[in-house]
Formats: structure tokens, C-alpha cells, sequence
């Protein structure tokens, strides 16, 4: 199953992010890809910030983790790790299992070993630019996932 949705400005993420954030639990994961600059983590950033919001919580975003690899959140009782594998070798072997257990994974760039051995439970949400406006395509074998 899918879902697509044109996205005209940043702030219409604020709807499509209402309707995921509710979805989210330990043990998930989400991949996100999309060109560079096509607006990953600015997804996640608002996903992020709509959790916190719903818990009262203050938050800092600490951006893309491209060079430090992850970053770690705590919003609204629930553990976040944001990946970027954007400058790791596809045919790089990552193990998630110790982060797996007690948080919710969100991943940019995506490594073709973690997508074959996760995404049958997974979301995938692939951003795509067209003429100034977003495309994004969420989509899951899991049915549990679509909003």
C-alpha cells in the first residue's frame, strides 16, 4: 500500500506529520529517501517537533547527523534515533539490533542491507522534487503504517 501527497510549502508538513507521529512506537523504523536538499530531514524535523509539541516538551533539532552518523531524542515518552548513512559505503554491513529494541529508528539514506532485512515492517517515505513542490510517497507492506 501507498499514500502520495504534494507538499507546496514547508508548512503543510505540519498536517501530513499529524497523521504519522500518532503511528509511533519502539521498535519501528522509517526510511526516508530522496535527493540531497529534497527535504529529508526537514520531514524529520517536523515529525519531530509535532511530538514534542503534543507532550509540552521543549526541543532543540540537532540537524543532520551526516557526519556524527546519529542523534538522539526523548519526546513524549518515546526514544528516537535519527540516522544519516548518506557517506557510508552501500556495501557497508550496519547492525541496528542494539538500537532496535527501545526506540523508533528513522533513517535517511538508507543502506540496500538494511532495507532488504527491515522493510518488510517498515514506512518508506521518498521525497521527490517537482517544479519548487515535494512529492512524498509513503508506502508499507505493513499495513499498520498508512495514516
Amino acid at each position: 500500500m501507498s499514500l502520495s501527497f504534494t507538499i507546496n510549502q514547508e508548512s503543510e508538513l505540519t498536517d501530513l506529520v499529524g497523521k504519522i507521529s500518532p503511528l509511533l512506537q519502539p521498535q519501528q523504523i522509517l526510511f526516508f529517501e530522496g535527493e540531497v536538499g529534497s527535504g529529508k530531514t526537514t520531514f524529520i524535523r517536523h515529525l519531530l517537533k509535532s511530538l514534542a509539541l503534543k507532550a509540552n516538551q521543549d526541543f532543540h533539532f540537532l540537524g543532520s547527523p551526516t557526519y556524527q552518523r546519529e542523534h538522539h531524542y526523548n519526546l513524549n515518552k518515546l526514544n528516537f534515533v535519527h540516522f544519516d548513512f548518506y557517506q557510508v559505503d552501500g556495501k557497508t554491513h550496519v547492525d541496528l539490533e542494539d538500537y532496535f529494541m527501545n526506540n523508533c529508528l528513522l533513517i535517511e539514506w538508507p543502506l540496500e542491507d538494511l532495507k532488504k532485512r527491515y522493510l518488510p515492517d517498515a514506512m518508506l517515505i521518498k521525497i521527490n522534487v517537482k517544479e519548487q513542490k515535494r512529492i512524498i510517497e509513503i508506502s508499507s507492506s505493513n499495513p499498520k503504517w498508512l495514516p
